[in-house]
């Protein structure tokens, strides 16, 4: 910062469920230079809150914001949780992750209105997007998908090492085709994003096509559902169901670590469009991205999670009852679902 009246700039990661957001912002903070601060506000749709754990110990203070997505259910928490980062951190930078079904429009609309007009710099829109999501027509359809696509300044094609050639050159008919033009398109592994796309500017020009939209279906999901078993205080389960998507999120206190390659092999048998979680193993903790293990720092509240979103209705008992198996004091083999 040059000073204490300078604006902060600000950017959006943007994307679709499983596209990768939580591990290109991992490899932006590795890449900001030594002696500035940058701060992360992260949203999940659902409840339990795993991103915050899973960007701790990046060297980057980082503010949560769970339980529904930072363009309609969760504003509130949103301007406070921004809020909360400016005063305590005033970071030399901002990036801020939404949920994978947030519509980035009413987000850059409070970034870019009087409340934050002498605080924030709203520079380029980061999307990045799964090549085969276009081949899908559930995605292509999905009014978010498209809009994420459309406020886009940067659109950047991930996980291309998963890709022929001919979807690589698919992609870049698609995205040359798009109106007004992006300032940049690149195509990128495991989250590799350029830190210099981030100061490439905002075009003002760029329009959403359903911005209510998103608020509309997410508020006719059905309400929320605590369910514990009786006398079990350590098990807490969320379910939740909106946007066309069904979701579960566990937060447990686990009597002792698990088995890691049981745990593993569970976690990853589990069909679903995105996975998030951490968990104490006999290996210290892990947490697991799709299907993508590391280890990470304790979490401060020492308790493990697990989020599962799906198009799909979820399994819930099959799901839970296989989680239990692998994280409580019972070793038997088994499988999670």
């Amino acid at each position: 910062m040059t000073g204490s009246a300078a604006r902060i700039p600000v950017n959006l990661i943007t994307g679709f469920l499983g596209v990768g957001k939580t591990t290109a912002v991992c490899h932006l903070l590795a890449q900001r230079p030594a002696a500035e601060t940058w701060g992360v506000l992260v949203n999940e749709f659902g409840e339990i809150g795993v991103d915050g754990s899973l960007l701790a110990g990046r060297g980057a203070p980082v503010q949560e914001v769970a339980g529904g997505c930072l363009c309609c259910v969760a504003a509130p928490a949103f301007t406070t949780g921004l809020n909360r980062l400016i005063r305590q951190h005033r970071p030399d930078r901002i990036l801020i992750e939404p949920s994978g079904l947030g519509h980035p429009a009413r987000v850059l609309e409070t970034l870019c209105g009087p409340l934050y007009a002498t605080v924030l710099d709203v520079r380029a829109t980061i999307c990045l997007l799964d090549i085969r999501h276009l081949a899908s027509p559930r995605h292509r359809e999905h009014q978010t998908f498209q809009d994420q696509l459309q406020l886009a300044d940067v659109l950047v094609a991930n996980k291309i090492d998963l890709l022929e050639v001919e979807g690589q050159l698919s992609f870049e008919g698609f995205a040359a085709g798009l109106r007004p033009p992006k300032q940049r398109i690149a195509m990128v592994e495991h989250g590799m994003l350029d830190p210099a796309w981030l100061d490439l500017g905002r075009s003002a020009e760029r329009r959403a096509d359903v911005t209510e939209a998103h608020p509309f279906l997410l508020e006719s999901g059905t309400p929320l559902e605590n369910d514990r078993q009786p006398g079990d205080r350590d098990w807490l389960r969320i379910e939740g169901r909106g946007d066309g998507y069904h979701r579960i999120g566990w937060i447990i206190r686990q009597p002792a670590p698990c088995d890691a390659s049981m745990l593993m092999a569970g976690v990853d048998g589990i069909s679903a469009e995105r996975k998030k979680g951490m968990f104490l193993t006999n290996k210290g903790w892990r947490s697991v991205n799709q299907d993508e293990w590391r280890p990470i720092d304790t979490p401060a509240d020492h308790r493990s999670r697990l989020e599962v979103i799906d198009p799909s209705p979820l399994d819930v008992s099959t799901l839970d009852a296989g989680l239990r198996r692998v994280l409580r004091a019972d070793r038997t083999r088994s499988s999670v679902g």
